[in-house]
């Protein structure tokens, strides 16, 4: 048995999805895009009044949030001038970056704590213990320091209540962009092309990381993986059973690829700082079981990948097109004796 028998960090019930952050049976696109975003932006500056016991959570959860934005955004970008896509993808991404150092620090300590737990039958009590203590004593210094920064969570917040205000501005009325230049249209062409970037992206991402295997490119290919998660997960009313299965793979898929990305920032700030497991025969063998783990979780990656990506972007593209102009036959039809969702 593997250690990925007993994995343990699924932070998601993917058994099922909130249906708040899913396209309406029958909402018109640019009112559920709306709804979403705005509603995640709230979520991402919320968690910072729940108190200083609740920062690390509320730093997860707003950089979550983050990325579910940043997907949509990515799928509904033909629809937005290249200007505005440009300016709020960067100031939602740097605002993430603000809080990064604190998610960092907290996702490589709970990983070393995951190895030590994972391999904890074959070694001797007490191993690892050292490390995970330094680790967490990291941790707590570094969040204490940004939690007295008087300016960090004020800045965080205040971008994303900007944020929050410029998107309730949105025209919502198909109609809009021809009278305004401005707005998103209730079609398929809408998210036609964001659709196939993101997943014709993943695509090619996921060759370069078994092509050629580096950090960074398992790296990208999560974000990439991410950004698609969202999308299925907004656009599961097309199909409930097909694509909603797709997101909740995407899903299993982000946990293996993060998984991986954060052994990765662990064992470079294992280099970069031999002192925190000062016994250099123990370092070396966190390196080994971290490096083996590492491994199973690129295979169980890969196989899952190759079924995500199993067809070209453009055929992936004509489907949807046909989701699409089902669901818009199914409510133009009023159905009420047979169920289509």
């Amino acid at each position: 048995m593997t250690a990925l028998a007993t994995y343990s960090r699924n932070d998601t019930d993917v058994s099922t999805f909130d249906q708040r952050l899913q396209l309406g049976q029958a909402e018109i696109l640019a009112v559920g895009v709306k709804r979403v975003t705005m509603d995640q932006l709230e979520l991402a500056a919320g968690g910072y009044f729940d108190g200083e016991d609740e920062f690390a959570g509320a730093v997860h959860e707003s950089r979550k949030a983050i990325k579910r934005i940043r997907g949509l955004l990515r799928l509904i970008r033909p629809e937005l001038s290249e200007r505005v896509y440009e300016y709020e993808d960067h100031t939602i991404r740097d605002t993430a970056r603000l809080v990064g150092e604190i998610r960092s620090v907290t996702a490589v300590t709970e990983t070393a704590l995951l190895i030590r737990d994972l391999y904890g039958d074959l070694l001797a009590d007490g191993t690892f213990e050292e490390l995970t203590s330094r680790l967490s004593h990291r941790r707590d210094l570094i969040e204490l320091h940004a939690l007295e920064d008087p300016n960090l969570v004020t800045r965080v917040v205040r971008n994303l209540e900007k944020a929050y205000h410029r998107y309730s501005s949105w025209p919502t009325d198909p109609d809009a962009r021809e009278v305004y230049g401005l707005g998103i249209r209730d079609n398929y062409a809408s998210i036609e092309q964001g659709l196939h970037s993101t997943y014709g992206r993943g695509r090619k991402q996921m060759v370069a990381a078994y092509t050629t295997p580096t950090d960074e490119n398992f790296h990208q290919w999560r974000k990439r993986a991410k950004y698609l998660r969202y999308q299925m997960e907004f656009l599961a009313p097309l199909w409930p059973e097909v694509v909603a299965g797709l997101a909740m793979t995407l899903d299993h898929l982000g946990m293996l690829l993060g998984e991986d990305h954060d052994l990765a920032e662990l064992l470079a700030l294992l280099r970069a700082q031999p002192e925190l497991c000062p016994n250099p025969r123990e370092r070396s063998l966190f390196s080994a079981l971290v490096t083996q783990r590492r491994a199973e979780l690129q295979v169980a990656a890969e196989i899952l990948g190759r079924r995500l990506y199993a067809e070209k972007p453009s055929s992936l593209q004509h489907r949807f097109g046909e989701y699409w102009e089902s669901r818009k036959m199914a409510l133009e039809a009023s159905l009420d004796t047979i169920t289509v969702y």
